[in-house]
């Protein structure tokens, strides 16, 4: 979704919703469940289904999934204007406006194997002293990294992995090698 048709709906949120960070917390977690069931688009989508009962199928889910009220008027308002399909840029946009509005920045800590929360904490704790934000940690594990992590905020990458080091030391290595 671009920028164009995502922010109406990002004002129109921020306008209506009491707790921004709860309602978006509980659409993050309504996305997650309509990702893992792709067939609900389909079904959702399907002109010869009547629209009062894919309205009532979409407030299922999501009062199942714990989604508040003005989410769930979001949710119906994006079915019947058929951008159910872009929730997930709509979320990033609510997201980012979230971050910009309480001066949050997200840093995205990919770890070799799961990390403990106290690292994760001190990580944080790191990274809030760098930037004098708030911040807000995403994790993903890639096991490629074979040891150590790597975090990222905005453009800025730091990459202490054990894969880039071996990375560094074969490029090294390939420079002192007669051609």
């Amino acid at each position: 979704m671009s920028a164009r048709f995502a922010r109406p709906y990002v004002d129109a949120f921020f306008d209506v919703a009491k707790d921004p960070a709860g309602e978006l917390a509980a659409l993050d977690a309504f996305l997650g469940a309509f990702e893992r069931a792709p067939e609900l688009l389909k079904v959702l989508e399907n002109p010869g289904l009547d629209r009062h009962r894919r309205e009532a199928l979409l407030g299922a889910v999501a009062a199942r999934v714990g989604v508040p009220e003005v989410g769930s008027r979001l949710l119906r308002i994006l079915l019947v204007n058929r951008r159910l399909r872009v929730l997930g840029e709509l979320l990033a946009a609510i997201r980012a406006r979230l971050d910009r509005d309480t001066h949050a920045v997200e840093a995205r800590v990919v770890p070799a194997q799961p990390a403990d929360a106290a690292v994760l904490d001190v990580l944080r704790a790191l990274v809030a002293e760098r930037t004098k934000k708030s911040v807000r940690l995403v994790t993903a594990v890639d096991p490629a990294l074979l040891g150590g992590f790597v975090v990222s905020v905005g453009s800025v990458r730091l990459d202490a992995s054990l894969f880039r080091r071996l990375e560094k030391a074969r490029a090294a290595l390939h420079a002192l090698a007669p051609a």
